[in-house]
């Protein structure tokens, strides 16, 4: 009886470890490995730019970029409509102001001459 014990014993013991072994074999095929660090490099990128957009969000509040304008420049003032449209040349002052008009705008004191 005792043998009987031990024979069926060992052959559940057998049948156990090769299914272990098969299941780590099939882990470790080159396709299972390069989809695992294909999905590896993928969750890290993601967690890189996740983190990147907070650290973009932290700079931006810190900075203000995110804030309304809080004074119009000198010179404009709301949207023109219809034929009052006046062409805003880059930094927000109208497209016929000559560069001393500018100058004079842009230094705090200065006067015209």
């Amino acid at each position: 009886m005792s043998r009987m014990f031990y024979l069926a014993f060992g052959a559940a013991a057998g049948v156990v470890v090769v299914r272990q072994a098969a299941k780590a074999a099939a882990t470790l095929t080159p396709t299972s490995l390069a989809g695992s660090f294909v999905q590896s490099v993928r969750e890290f990128l993601a967690d890189v730019r996740e983190a990147a957009a907070e650290r973009e969000e932290e700079i931006r509040g810190a900075l203000g970029l995110d804030d309304a304008p809080r004074d119009e420049p000198p010179g404009v003032s709301g949207p023109a409509s219809g034929s009052e449209r006046v062409a805003v040349a880059p930094g927000g002052y109208p497209g016929d102001l000559d560069d001393s008009e500018r100058t004079m705008r842009l230094v705090p004191g200065a006067r015209q001459g």
